[in-house]
């Protein structure tokens, strides 16, 4: 008997609840692409990623992470790193890039974020002209995507093998070749490898060099410069749109900035570069090379600052190394203690990091022979007082402070533990638990009714019951209610592994937290692991922010009883 076709199948009604993710959109651009108009230019490429996510509803876009200049040979890059940490934050759960090679042409670090790194830490990721997407099966070809790293990494080390002799010869010819000219100094508009004279900022570049010469210290020198109003180069480098990041509007002076300017050539006319050497296609990673080793070519540009100038600084520093040094073969036999909050630990007035400062004071007549402490101040202060009235607090009530609030989160923690024991087998999580699990089984159940249909519209065509024009009607009817089921599925995974980590000990806060339940002190992986965040408003005030504050409401949420009512065992 012949078959009837069943192409006009009613089709399958789907309304899951979409999950929005929040997408880090990462963008890259290498030294050696410079500044050029093309589609791998920063600019275009956020344009394209922005373009994606705005068409996608299941994308929303958190942050923009741009390193410019930045090779894709490793990883160690400033706004990747940023990335990671708003991963780590639980800020962002999907990163998306223009293709591949802009992630990074690195082929085994580049499979260990594909392969490993990402899919464990549940980040969904996407790269929008590779046609790739993590969280689409029908999209990962794990051949070709090692087969894309691996061309990529072969090209940087190719071009690297073609372009660093080039870029040596150029050094030694005395040719610039810098992304930016010494603070001082511009590019000449008319040959970028030669330096000209910056007539707005020469002038401050000399009274810095007066100044040291007369007595000022790096940090007096510093001040005075940030009273004054005077942007520092970064800050004036952006000021002038040579750079777009934000992050540098607001640079002030520092003492490195004045040290680093002290002790440059280039400022007598001479061309000082190779400072640092990295080759790939010798396997060679990022060095800095002993002073010895630099590309000093005489001469080459109008010099600031003169000789004899120059050389009373280079004196000036020579003492207060030897100072220095003395005293620390003097302290030899003092040892710094861990670190812990490093990093951790913000100035509420200026936002800015603070930094751990040692102090040391000899005993003479009594052990032990030096008394140490340790202070956070904060680096804004120091250099311009005017802007930021902070100055510092003890490290011991920092710590103190910090372990109390810990304590205070791990009794929280294990009272929650024994509510969700208790609450484990009550009748309202079961039943939300089996109403998921049957519409997994049900979704299943479709998928499998709609393959055997898709077999039997094969077999209708074949037998010439259907015209083409049907059958690829029907063929795509079938698609699309494959790929609604599939994104069903895909729902109410998410939506048992939220239930199983926000109402179970799987929990991350809860799961975190009580590995350091036998803790008696602070470290620093429980600072790190616990704490995102220190803010210190003064030497008697700070607030401690931890992680998984997210993941504490929803487990708190989902709780039948509230923290503190006894359970029966």
């Amino acid at each position: 008997m012949a078959r009837k076709s069943k192409f006009r199948q009613p089709a399958v009604t789907l309304s899951p609840n979409l999950r929005v993710y929040q997408v880090g959109a990462y963008v890259r651009l290498s030294v050696l692409d410079g500044h050029r108009e093309n589609s791998d230019s920063i600019e275009n490429q956020e344009a394209l990623l922005r373009a994606y996510i705005e068409n996608d509803p299941s994308l929303s876009l958190y942050c923009v992470y741009s390193d410019n200049g930045e090779t894709g040979v490793n990883f160690e890059r400033d706004d990747f790193e940023r990335l990671l940490d708003d991963i780590r934050m639980g800020n962002v759960d999907c990163v998306i890039v223009k293709d591949l090679s802009r992630f990074g042409r690195n082929y085994i670090e580049a499979g260990e974020y594909l392969e490993k790194i990402f899919p464990f830490m549940g980040v969904r990721f996407i790269a929008v002209n590779d046609g790739y997407d993590s969280l689409d099966p029908s999209t990962y070809d794990s051949l070709t995507i090692n087969l894309k790293n691996l061309v990529n990494d072969v090209y940087a080390r190719d071009i690297s093998q073609k372009i660093c002799p080039v870029l040596r010869g150029k050094q030694e010819r005395g040719e610039f070749i810098g992304a930016w000219a010494a603070y001082g100094y511009l590019k000449d508009p008319e040959d970028k490898h030669r330096l000209i004279v910056d007539e707005e900022t020469a002038p401050i570049v000399r009274d810095i060099f007066d100044w040291r010469l007369s007595g000022m210290s790096y940090q007096s020198i510093a001040r005075e410069l940030n009273s004054r109003g005077i942007p520092s180069p970064s800050r004036y480098r952006f000021e002038k749109g040579m750079v777009k990041d934000q992050r540098f509007a607001n640079t002030i002076w520092k003492v490195a900035v004045m040290k680093s300017m002290l002790s440059n050539e280039v400022y007598l006319g001479h061309m000082v570069q190779g400072r640092k050497r990295e080759a790939l296609w010798e396997g060679q990673q990022q060095t800095v090379l002993p002073k010895e080793q630099w590309l000093v070519v005489k001469n080459t540009h109008e010099p600031i600052i003169r000789q004899a100038v120059f050389d009373g600084v280079q004196k000036l520093g020579e003492q207060a190394a030897r100072v220095y040094y003395e005293k620390q073969t003097r302290f030899a036999e003092v040892t710094n203690t861990e670190n812990i909050l490093k990093g951790l630990v913000y100035c509420e007035n200026c936002d800015t990091n603070l930094v751990r400062y040692k102090n040391v004071r000899e005993n003479k007549h009594k052990e032990p022979n030096f008394h140490v402490w340790y202070n956070y101040i904060c680096p804004v202060h120091t250099a311009e007082i005017d802007r930021c009235s902070f100055t510092s607090i003890p490290e011991t009530k920092l710590l103190e402070v910090v372990f109390s609030v810990i304590q205070s989160q791990l009794v929280t923690a294990l009272d929650m533990e024994k509510l969700i024991r208790g609450a484990a087998n009550k009748s309202a999580v079961l039943s939300k638990k089996q109403q998921i699990n049957q519409r997994m089984e049900q979704a299943r159940t479709q998928l499998n009714r709609i393959a055997r249909l898709k077999e039997s519209l094969c077999d209708d065509y074949l037998d010439r019951l259907m015209d083409e024009k049907d059958y690829l009607y029907a063929q795509n009817r079938y698609k699309e209610q494959e790929a609604d089921l599939t994104a069903l599925l895909g729902e109410l995974a998410a939506q048992e592994q939220s239930m199983r980590e926000t109402q179970t000990e799987e929990n991350p806060w809860l799961r975190t937290f009580l590995t350091f339940r036998e803790e008696p002190s602070l470290t620093r992986k429980m600072a790190l692991e616990l704490v995102e965040k220190v803010i210190v408003h003064s030497k008697s005030a700070v607030t401690v922010k931890l992680r998984f504050e997210d993941e504490y409401r929803c487990l708190q949420e989902g709780l039948l009883f509230p923290v503190g009512v006894a359970v029966n065992e």
